[in-house]
């Protein structure tokens, strides 16, 4: 009633546009802030993953360093630091590897189509279990993958356990200790052998006549 007696309702519904407009574009300004402290809480909350646990995410692989109130950081594998937004981490799909210390991994190597094949898998199998970091439980699988032109591809499964052995380590010596096992028992393990067949070439030239 005042403010109608004063003829000042107008300049009241101005000051209350202005707010709003205002109040809506802080609103907007601040969603990602907001959005990202939310998310930073629902990770304490679930924790998907620990400081040092090697993670998935985005497109990168890499250790976790540091959960903050705005970002996740990751430091990847070539030594980078990668900051990821809390909201996408929150929304994202993780892959942890240092969740369950046991890990598997996986190589292949071909064998000559002569070669027995089952031979061939007992040594690789009996190779792999005893090589130092692989475990007994699960236990070390080599399967026929294919059949490739010139030779037989074996597929060797066994595990690890991270929280003892490095992964790449324990990787890397179960391959070479196969080879030199392979080697041993001259199982021959052939390039990629390619047949050409020329059709419509010319004559040779016969030099005398030229």
């Amino acid at each position: 009633v005042m403010l109608e007696i004063l003829d000042a309702t107008a300049l009241l519904g101005t000051i209350v546009g202005v707010a709003g407009v205002m109040g809506l574009a802080v609103g907007f300004a601040l969603r990602d802030t907001v959005e990202n402290y939310i998310a930073s809480i629902l990770l304490s909350i679930r924790q998907p993953f620990r400081p040092l646990d090697q993670i998935v995410l985005e497109n990168y692989e890499g250790l976790v360093m540091k959960l903050t109130s705005r970002e996740t950081i990751l430091m990847t594998l070539d030594g980078n630091h990668v900051r990821i937004p809390n909201a996408t981490v929150y929304k994202g799909i993780i892959l942890n590897y240092s969740r369950n210390p046991k890990r598997r991994f996986t190589f292949e190597v071909g064998i000559d189509t002569a070669v027995d094949i089952q031979a061939a898998r007992q040594l690789a199998i009996t190779t792999l279990q005893h090589t130092s970091g692989v475990i007994e439980d699960p236990p070390v699988r080599c399967a026929v993958e294919k059949l490739g032109d010139s030779n037989v591809i074996l597929k060797m499964f066994a595990w690890t356990t991270q929280d003892q052995y490095d992964y790449q380590k324990v990787r890397s010596e179960a391959i070479r200790a196969v080879k030199e096992a392979f080697d041993l028992a001259n199982y021959e393990m052939p390039e990629p052998i390619y047949r050409v067949k020329m059709q419509g070439t010319p004559p040779p030239v016969d030099a005398q006549a030229v």
